[in-house]
């Protein structure tokens, strides 16, 4: 006899099974669920599950997972194996079979029907309903199978489980099934009816009840549904939360037939309605609960109201609260005299009566009056009108006329009843209010600044039409705290912090980056200021955002002025001190010093005044620097270039500013030279002067200039003239140094060849990083 094998521990089974079927309240549901994983618990060949007829005892088969026939599936009233297998089943123990051949326990009628199902072992559990069985769940095996004392304990345990657990599915749905007959016949009720815990929650209740509790707790113990019910006591005083009629229901007291009570639908309208109600106590009279009803009365007290009101209005009209009041027929036309009004306007009874009344209101407001009259009229429906009515000393005064239909018991129009009240003061008051609200709206809309209001608990109410066309946003969207999405993430935090201090400090400062509608931000200085009552109290802010990202731009752009004024002042004032020792040390006299510094001072002039281009915004190009020395040597007069001197060479090229002093110092040096002593100083002498630039990837563009001279007699030997004067100097010595340029110094047979390739090209937008 083979073994089962290994089964799972017993607490993780139970565990896995009570987590499958707690939440089930079927009991079929409950019975496959668990025939599942009792089939994969102990591996089976065939599981299923069986009902038994609680009539005759017949067993039907609901579930076979045999993957191979005969199947079991259907009823088996007449079956062999059945009837002794109920009967063992019904003394509670579930029903081990290792071996059903060698079983000595089983009849032979027993062991030819398992062996006609092929099977060698077998299990069945009841399922119990009370003390009846009602269903088993059974696992067969083809082959016989030992099993052990634990498994027998697993199985034992599941049966009972499943069969508390199936008992108090069917519980469950007997209970619903009453609580959907009671809800029926509480449906079936015209009035909303309900019965109540000891804490006020609705246990049970029709949808007309639930309508007026939408909390499902009464109204004295609902703070979040409290402000919908009001209701008042004999003595027309609000009445009390303990006094509402479940909550002395709660201390035993009855309310019947019950206390009117105002229920606020929603934001526009109110229903009353009578709510009674009663306790309910237990066998040792303490309260349990309620029983309550709530009664739709409000077409009976409304009815009751209007009529009260009508007799209020009577009274006023006879108590002089109207200027003048007045009646008409059915069909609108004057035919009862009415005193005032003919005192007020001076109109005789026969002018006033039929239609006559018209030709007491101003011309202008005549038609639209008459026309809105005959319309009340024609649809039998109350008028509120406003027009200006005539004095007896010709003057007008504004008007609110009120007409409402009086009706008989068929609903038919008797008469009308209507009344005057004189209005001009306020008219007064509105027109000037227009007035200064148009002046002010303009005022607002026409500065070029934000707008901006806030309540008292600083959450934004309005914004103004400029911050909603530079932001972008609706002014719905503005509101509460929406405007701070506007700001810079940056300048977020700092924002709030400062708005959330503005009462205690009683103003609100910052500047702060906004949001342009094309996404941009803008520096803005945004201001708010307190409005307070009488008391002092704050009840409003306003406020401003100021556009000042032009200032902040202009403040940093004279900051980087200012610091490359500093810069180049320094640096000047070094080159001046080089300069003059140079020129020093090359001077033959005094007189020759004086002459040379000063033309060189007079380079680095011209220098400085191309320089302040660059402080412009605009580049110092090569060709303007070249044509700036050879017109001060006197080269160039401005429109005529002296016929010895040939220039080539593309125009426009701009040059690094930090470089232009030390370039434009070697030109001066190279053209005085040429001036004095070299090639302009002959009619023959030529001086020819080419520029380029090259460009590498990734690098500044290099500038080649070569300076040729030529034409000189007698010829100057090469190579004999070893003099090295400040010009030569600055070439061969300081433009490498300092810009890092590749130089040649040398002199042909008939003149000078001076080649520089320097790294001064600049971009025509880059900053002047590099000074």
């Amino acid at each position: 006899m083979s073994p089962v094998g290994e089964i799972g521990d017993r607490p993780s089974f139970m565990r896995r099974l009570g987590a499958a079927v707690r939440p089930i309240d079927d009991a079929a549901e409950i019975q496959a669920t668990a025939c599942a994983m009792l089939d994969e618990e102990f591996r089976a060949d065939r599981s299923g599950y069986a009902e038994i007829s609680a009539t005759d005892g017949s067993v039907t088969v609901v579930s076979d997972t045999a993957i191979v026939s005969p199947y079991l599936i259907g009823d088996h009233q007449t079956a062999a194996f059945a009837i002794p297998l109920c009967d063992r089943l019904r003394r509670g123990a579930v029903d081990v079979r290792s071996d059903v051949a060698d079983d000595p326990a089983l009849t032979s009628v027993e062991k030819a029907a398992y062996a006609g199902l092929r099977v060698g072992a077998a299990i069945a559990l009841p399922l119990f309903e009370g003390v009846a069985l009602r269903a088993f769940i059974f696992l067969h095996y083809r082959h016989p199978r030992s099993f052990k004392d634990a498994d027998v304990e697993i199985l034992q345990e599941t049966s009972d489980r499943l069969s508390t657990a199936i008992d108090a599915s069917r519980a469950k749905a007997a209970l619903r099934i009453s609580e959907a007959q009671l809800a029926a016949a509480f449906e079936s009720v015209p009035a909303g009816i309900a019965m109540l815990d000891t804490q006020g929650r609705i246990v049970v209740a029709n949808s007309e009840y639930r309508r007026f509790l939408p909390g499902g707790i009464m109204p004295s113990r609902d703070p979040a549904n409290r402000g919908r019910w009001q209701a008042w006591n004999d003595e027309g005083g609000v009445l009390a939360l303990y006094d509402y009629p479940g909550a002395r229901a709660l201390r035993g007291e009855r309310t019947v037939p019950g206390q009117e009570m105002l229920f606020r639908v929603d934001q526009d309208r109110h229903v009353w309605t009578r709510v009674a109600t009663v306790p309910i106590h237990d066998e040792q009279g303490r309260v349990t609960g309620q029983a309550s009803v709530i009664s739709d009365i409000d077409a009976l007290k409304r009815a009751s109201e209007a009529l009260r009101e009508n007799e209020a209005r009577a009274q006023l009209l006879i108590d002089g609260v109207a200027l003048a009041t007045w009646e008409t027929a059915s069909d609108g036309l004057v035919e009862t005299d009415s005193p005032n009004w003919r005192a007020y306007t001076g109109q005789s009874f026969d002018e006033w009566k039929g239609q006559g009344w018209l030709s007491a209101i101003h011309p202008d407001d005549r038609t639209a009056i008459s026309e809105k009259w005959r319309e009340t009229v024609r649809k039998r429906r109350s008028i509120d009108a406003e027009y200006r009515l005539r004095k007896a000393n010709g003057t007008y005064r504004w008007m609110n006329v009120r007409a409402v239909p009086l009706r008989d018991e068929a609903g038919h129009v008797v008469k009308w009843l209507g009344m005057n009240i004189d209005i001009d003061e306020r008219k007064r008051l509105e027109r000037a209010l227009e007035g200064s609200e148009r002046r002010t709206r303009v005022v607002l809309e026409g500065i070029p600044q934000l707008l901006w209001r806030a309540d008292c608990s600083t959450e934004w109410t309005w914004a103004s039409p400029q911050w909603l066309t530079f932001t972008g946003q609706s002014e719905a969207d503005s509101r509460g705290f929406g405007w701070l999405r506007i700001l810079h993430p940056e300048d977020r935090a700092a924002a709030l912090s400062a708005w959330t201090e503005a009462a205690a400090v009683g103003c609100f400062e910052g500047e702060h980056r906004l949001r342009r509608q094309d996404g941009a931000y803008r520096w803005f200085a945004m201001r708010a200021k307190p409005i307070r009552d009488a008391a002092g109290h704050i009840v409003e802010w306003l406020g401003t955002a100021n556009d000042i990202d032009d200032l902040r731009q202009a403040q940093a752009r004279q900051g980087v002025m200012v610091a490359e004024l500093q810069h180049r002042t320094r640096n000047l004032i070094a080159v001046v001190q080089a300069l003059s020792e140079k020129t020093l040390d090359g001077a033959s006299s005094l007189a020759d010093f004086k002459t040379r510094f000063a033309d060189r001072l007079s380079a680095l002039a011209r220098v400085q005044g191309l320089l302040s281009h660059a402080c412009a915004g605009r580049k110092v190009t090569f060709d303007a620097l070249l044509q700036s020395e050879l017109c001060a040597l006197g080269a160039n007069d401005g429109d005529t270039l002296d016929a010895r001197i040939i220039l080539r060479g593309p125009s426009g090229i701009p040059l690094r500013s930090g470089a232009v002093q030390a370039l434009a110092l070697a030109l001066h040096e190279l053209a005085t030279n040429a001036v004095k002593h070299g090639a302009l100083t002959v009619a023959s002498g030529r001086l020819a002067i080419a520029w380029s630039v090259t460009r590498q990837d990734g690098q500044r563009g290099i500038l080649t200039v070569e300076w040729i001279e030529s034409g000189l007699a007698p010829p100057r030997a090469a190579g004999k003239d070893t003099r090295v004067g400040y010009g030569r100097e600055l070439i061969e010595r300081a433009l490498p140094f300092q810009l890092k340029a590749r130089t040649s110094y040398t002199f042909t047979d008939d003149g000078l060849r001076c080649t520089i390739s320097v790294p001064v090209v600049a971009d025509r937008h880059e900053s002047e990083e590099d000074r």
